[in-house]
């Protein structure tokens, strides 16, 4: 096999492979809005582990934010800090938009 020495042209200006678009989780940060009760102050992200810890098999009825997140098939969900504290202390979330 012989080595191909041919000059070939350098290409300064290669394909892009991505797109310019921004993700959904990128967008829906951007809103800055809770997707609970729809606060703009000290907006944060609440992350599940898996989406099959959402839908437990045999256990009691979930929380509308799970229903939420369950429904939109995403793990992650934009909230206030009030709304998140309240998800993590089990109690009920602001009224959904």
């Amino acid at each position: 096999m012989a080595r191909d020495i041919t000059p070939r042209p350098l290409d300064d200006d290669p394909i892009r492979i991505w797109n310019s678009r921004r993700s959904e989780l990128v967008q829906r940060l951007l809103a800055e809005a809770c997707e609970r009760c729809g606060s703009t102050h000290k907006v944060e992200v609440h992350h599940v582990r898996a989406l099959k810890d959402l839908n437990p098999k045999g256990r009691k009825p979930q929380p509308d934010w799970v229903k939420q997140m369950a429904a939109r098939r995403r793990k992650t969900l934009v909230v206030c800090r009030a709304c998140h504290e309240d998800i993590h202390a089990g109690r009920p979330t602001g009224r959904p938009r």
